[in-house]
């Protein structure tokens, strides 16, 4: 134990300068995600009292979050103040997760923004409202619209439609810190941060994996699930001869990719069908049109073309409008409107800009029937 005893002191003191130098690296690089929570997300949404929203943004917050700074106005959502009624302008509601929000873009960079000064530039008196937020699927988009949006009276309301939204991909609101932990002795250490962090990360993915399986989505949303358009099983049943080889969901999720699986599920269709019919239920009752706006997949995959087509037979058979953006997303390079070289989900500002240019464009038409 003697000779050995200097060995320990060294390989001891040896881990002690390595974890300082980690220390120290970190703090120099700004890392400090429980200052960030604590700051930023936390302050800017909270669990939801309304039916079917889940959460909701927090009315007058300010902070940074999801990569962006946020700024919510008095009627809580992203954007500048508005009044509820607006005599002689045309109101239009965006809904949609979190590219409509406008995740790592700046506010005037979002395809809601960017269609409203497209249509003032043409002469129309518009606002364009974004009620968007991270992790909504359709259902809490059309929730958010009962709660919030029809308040001020839309003419049109434009649904973006997300590929993750036949998925359940909502915010947890489980964070890594909470208020308490800043005065927590342990999470002065950056280190015992990163490590808290990457464990909560983990578990909020087995929860992604497991609130995913269609046991478990067929559980949690029986009561929103109806059975499908006959018309649609045709297509259902090419598309699940189609993903019978395709990786499994887990898989797919892992690695951040859409997973095709999802869009051969009747179950996740017959829900998406269900808010689609509730959607038209108000547009009837309170004078709106409806756009349904395909977002595009920003990687080649033809399943997730064929799920898309399924889609829009959906809407399409509600008598919504729809767009999509799939031709001048190609010739731009798909790749290349990604806000990140690892997300097929979220465009960058000219994916955005480009979104609203053909929103623009079929936007008169739409007015006209």
């Amino acid at each position: 134990m003697r000779g050995a005893a200097p060995k320990i002191a060294v390989g001891v003191g040896s881990l002690a300068l390595a974890l300082l130098g980690a220390e120290v690296a970190l703090r120099l690089a700004g890392y400090d995600p429980r200052e960030d929570a604590l700051s930023g997300r936390v302050q800017l949404v909270r669990a939801s009292a309304a039916p079917g929203r889940g959460y909701e943004l927090v009315p007058l917050a300010r902070g940074t979050g999801w990569g962006t700074d946020v700024e919510i106005n008095s009627h809580g959502f992203r954007g500048p103040e508005v009044a509820l009624a607006a005599p002689g302008r045309t109101r239009i509601v965006a809904l949609g997760d979190s590219v409509t929000f406008g995740n790592d873009l700046a506010y005037a960079e979002t395809w809601p923004a960017v269609l409203e000064r497209e249509l003032r530039a043409s002469g129309q008196a518009v606002d364009v409202l974004d009620l968007g937020l991270g992790g909504y699927d359709t259902t809490q988009e059309v929730a958010t619209l009962e709660e919030l949006g029809l308040a001020f009276q839309p003419a049109h309301v434009i649904l973006g439609f997300c590929v993750n939204d036949v998925g359940v991909v909502s915010m947890s609101m489980e964070t890594p810190f909470v208020e308490s932990d800043r005065v927590c002795p342990l999470y002065a250490s950056r280190i015992a941060q990163w490590l808290h962090v990457r464990g909560v990360e983990r578990a909020q993915a087995r929860a992604l994996f497991e609130r995913n399986r269609e046991e478990t989505y067929a559980r949690v949303f029986a009561s929103e699930i109806e059975p499908l358009d006959g018309r649609l099983l045709p297509g259902l049943t090419e598309l699940r001869v189609a993903v019978e080889h395709a990786p499994a969901a887990d898989q797919d999720l892992a690695t951040r990719r859409i997973p095709p699986r999802w869009y051969a599920s009747e179950r996740r269709l017959g829900r998406l069908q269900h808010a689609f019919g509730r959607l038209a239920t108000l547009s009837a009752e309170h004078g709106f049109d409806v756009t349904v706006l395909l977002i595009p997949y920003l990687e080649e995959d033809p399943l997730i073309e064929q799920g898309l087509g399924l889609v829009r037979q959906l809407a399409e058979a509600r008598g919504f409008q729809v767009v999509e953006c799939g031709a001048p997303f190609r010739a731009a390079g798909l790749a290349a409107l990604r806000i990140r070289a690892g997300d097929p989900v979220h465009p960058n500002a000219r994916g955005h800009a480009l979104l609203a240019r053909d929103l623009a464009a079929a936007y008169p038409a739409a007015r006209a029937d």
